[in-house]
C-alpha cells in the first residue's frame, strides 16, 4: 500500500524558503522514536510582519482568528504539495515521508495528524482548524476525524480527491456521525477515483461537493490548478459560519 516517498529528490525540506516564501519548517515528536516534519505557511495578510521573526511568533499567529487549515498530502507527496492561500496552512509529512522517520502504517499515518491537530488547537484559541486531505490524505483526515468527532469536537473536513480507503470508511463509519460540513472537491475526468463515487456520497445533506468539468484536464492530481481555488473553499467556510447567505457561487 505505501511507496518509497522520499520526494521531491531535490529539495531540502528543513529549509522551505529555498521554495516557499514566509514557510517555517520544523519537526514535532509523535511518539518515542517518530519525528515529523511540518512546514507552517503563512497567510499573505501576515507576509510583511513576518520578516526576521522566529519560531516562536509563528506560533503565536495562529491564534490571529483566521482559519488553519492542517493539509495532508497524498501517496506520492511531501509537505511541499501544501498551498496557502488565505489561511495559516500546516503541512505535514506522516512518518516514513519526506523526512520524517519511522515506518508508515495506516493507524500511525493518523496518530501523526491527530497529535498535529492537537498541537494547533493548543495555540489557535478560538482560529478555525480544518483538515484538508488529499488522495490518500483524504483517508488519513477520515480516520482523524472519526476520532476528532468522538472527543466530542467538531470539525471542518475538506476532501481534495478521495481515495478508496476514505470512501469506505465515510460510507460505513463517518456519515452516521458526521455533525460539521464536509466539502468534497472532485473532477469529473478523475481516472483514479471515479466521479460517481463523489456524488454518492454528495446525497448526505452535511455533505458539500463542488465539481470540476472533465474540459478543465484536472483529472486526480492537477486541481491545484484552480485560480479560484481559495476562494472556493473560502465561500464554503463563510457559508458554514453564515457570513453569507447562500452557497449557490459554489457551483464550478
Amino acid at each position: 500500500m505505501w511507496s518509497a516517498v522520499r520526494f521531491p529528490l531535490l529539495v531540502d525540506l528543513s529549509r522551505p524558503e529555498d521554495v516557499l516564501n514566509y514557510t517555517r519548517n520544523f519537526y514535532l515528536n509523535t511518539e518515542e522514536g517518530i519525528s515529523v516534519g511540518v512546514w507552517h505557511t503563512l497567510p499573505a495578510s501576515q507576509w510583511e510582519e513576518a520578516t526576521g521573526k522566529g519560531p516562536e511568533w509563528y506560533q503565536e499567529t495562529l491564534g490571529d482568528d483566521r482559519p488553519v487549515i492542517i493539509y495532508l498530502h497524498g501517496n506520492v507527496g511531501t509537505r511541499w504539495d501544501g498551498d496557502a492561500a488565505g489561511y495559516h496552512v500546516l503541512s505535514l509529512d506522516y512518518r516514513g515521508f519526506g523526512d520524517s522517520t519511522g515506518e508508515p502504517s495506516e493507524a500511525g499515518l493518523t496518530s501523526d495528524a491527530l497529535y498535529l491537530y492537537h498541537w494547533v488547537k493548543q495555540r489557535s484559541k478560538d482560529s478555525l482548524v480544518c483538515l484538508w486531505g488529499h488522495s490518500l490524505g483524504t483517508g488519513v483526515a477520515t480516520n482523524t476525524a472519526v476520532k476528532i468527532l468522538e472527543q466530542g469536537e467538531d470539525i471542518f473536513l475538506i476532501m481534495h480527491l478521495f481515495s478508496w480507503f476514505s470512501f469506505d470508511i465515510l460510507d460505513r463509519i463517518f456519515l452516521k456521525i458526521l455533525t460539521s460540513p464536509l466539502l468534497i472537491l472532485h473532477a469529473e475526468d478523475d481516472h483514479v477515483v471515479p466521479y460517481h463515487m463523489g456524488q454518492q456520497v454528495h446525497t448526505d445533506v452535511k455533505v458539500k461537493m463542488v465539481s470540476y468539468e472533465a474540459s478543465r484536464g484536472y483529472s486526480h492530481s492537477s486541481m491545484y490548478l484552480d485560480p479560484n481555488l481559495s476562494d472556493v473553499v473560502g465561500l464554503c467556510l463563510d457559508v458554514h459560519f453564515k457570513k453569507v447567505s447562500s452557497p449557490e457561487a459554489l457551483e464550478m
